[in-house]
């Protein structure tokens, strides 16, 4: 019995050496996993922030569309209401070119009146 004594020994300090390693393996990976939860984390928090930055994107180019669209109105309306201010505005120098003309005229048949008076006398 004595000869498998010492192969047993050796086999135990293969064991020993073996669950060493394994163990400093497992320790090694434990770590690498804790680095890899880390990054994970680090990910998503990335990804929240870049969710947080679309959505107040998303928040403000409404808003935008709305105040353009409320402008697009208004522009159009301002628009029609110059186009009646311009119309009135032809109108009203028609009537004073009209106006200009008929005053000419009075003031001609006024002058002409007076010359006949003038001339009846």
């Amino acid at each position: 019995m004595p000869p498998q004594e010492p192969v047993r020994r050796d086999e135990l300090g293969r064991l020993e050496q073996r669950v060493t390693q394994l163990e400093d393996r497992v320790e090694s990976e434990s770590g690498l996993r804790a680095m890899m939860d880390l990054d994970q984390s680090r990910i998503m928090a990335r990804l929240d922030a870049q969710d947080r930055l679309r959505q107040a994107l998303a928040d403000t180019q409404s808003d935008h569309t709305a105040a353009l669209s409320h402008h697009t109105a208004l522009l159009s309306d301002h628009t029609a209401r110059l186009a009646r201010l311009e119309d009135g505005q032809q109108r009203l120098e028609e009537g004073q070119r009209q106006l200009v003309h008929t005053v000419g005229t009075v003031r001609d048949g006024i002058e002409t009146i007076l010359v006949l008076l003038r001339d009846a006398e």
